[in-house]
């Protein structure tokens, strides 16, 4: 794995050894309701969200009139006024908000607004001029990076280093809505760790938890996942996103992981050195032994011994057909100065 570069969001650290970023993607699961908004952000709190993520989007800008996503778009989205009281209610609130500007004037809200991040979507990756002007607000880029192939991430890496900007965390993702378990390849995230130097993370279409919390134990350090009240809310991926009990276990699980994989070197934990010293087999006297008899493998025990002391088993076939020194009761651990080496 590559030595990857830290980044940092609203003050927080993102990079191999600091916590998991947990973002709430919102979306546009608000409906264009403003007041759900407020809710979901709030609801995103309660459940340990570290971040809000929303979708800015201006219909005109973004897609051709006729197209489904065009007649969504033009009735649901927010303009400056309304990410101006997002981005106020986050601040008040205590939680990172930023978003994903899917068109130059989405591009110029997040400017006016100075969100301390700017989301790249897996549909804007191959967005050349949105992605290299998004560079220029100078706060980091979050890119997800479905539907690509390794070289076409490259690709962009490689354009966003010419210009000297390193300053962002590319995610898995998988542009299905939900995503199946054999869809979702999350091995990916160990092939992103060895090719870029940058924290990688995982951004979640699928049901559940699983998928998050794999992902985590795999090395992602930033985790995406749809946020919603209610699956039963129309529109938006509300049917595929977390409400707030499931949302807020997944952060538990999270945290949970990182405790679990703290540490790498197989070692002892200093919990365990106790364990060592009582529970593992020494050389034990089957019966009693009496001074000068040789030692057999009847006479040698494997056994845990009433006390932490002994010779280990390792010793066992170097003191087999060796004499005892001196008596050894039945069920006494045999050590050094009751075996004699020099004598047979």
């Amino acid at each position: 794995m590559n030595e990857t570069l830290n980044i940092e969001i609203a003050g927080r650290k993102i990079g191999q050894s600091e916590p998991t970023f947990v973002i709430a993607e919102i979306g546009v699961n608000h409906n264009g309701d403003i007041d759900l908004a407020h809710k979901l952000i709030d609801g995103a709190i309660e459940s340990g969200a570290d971040a809000v993520k929303f979708q800015t989007i201006d219909a005109d800008a973004s897609y051709v009139p006729g197209t489904p996503s065009h007649d969504i778009f033009s009735k649901i989205s927010f303009g400056l006024e309304e990410y101006e009281a997002i981005s106020n209610h986050c601040k008040e609130k205590g939680i990172i908000f930023f978003t994903t500007p899917g068109d130059w004037p989405s591009l110029e809200i997040c400017r006016r607004i100075s969100v301390p991040a700017v989301k790249i979507s897996s549909g804007l990756m191959t967005n050349t001029p949105i992605v290299l002007e998004a560079a220029t607000l100078g706060v980091p880029l979050v890119i997800s990076t479905g539907g690509a192939y390794l070289w076409e991430i490259g690709k962009l890496v490689n354009q966003l280093e010419d210009i000297k900007f390193k300053d962002f965390t590319l995610l898995h993702c998988v542009s299905i809505y939900p995503a199946d378990d054999d869809t979702l390849n999350l091995k990916a995230i160990l092939d992103m760790q060895e090719s870029f130097p940058y924290p990688i993370g995982y951004s979640d279409h699928s049901l559940g938890i699983t998928a998050v919390l794999s992902a985590v134990t795999l090395g992602a350090k930033v985790v995406e996942k749809h946020f919603t009240l209610s699956k039963e809310l129309p529109g938006g991926d509300n049917f595929l996103s977390s409400e707030p009990d499931e949302f807020k276990e997944l952060v538990e699980q999270i945290r949970a992981c990182e405790n679990m994989l703290i540490g790498g070197s197989k070692k002892p934990h200093k919990k365990e050195i106790e364990f060592r010293e009582r529970f593992r087999r020494r050389l034990v006297a089957n019966r009693n032994i009496e001074k000068d008899e040789i030692l057999t493998s009847e006479l040698v025990g494997l056994m845990r011994p009433l006390q932490p002391y002994g010779l280990s088993p390792d010793f066992y076939q170097e003191i087999i057909g060796k004499k005892a020194s001196k008596k050894i009761s039945k069920y006494d651990p045999i050590t050094l100065d009751s075996i004699n080496f020099s004598d047979l």
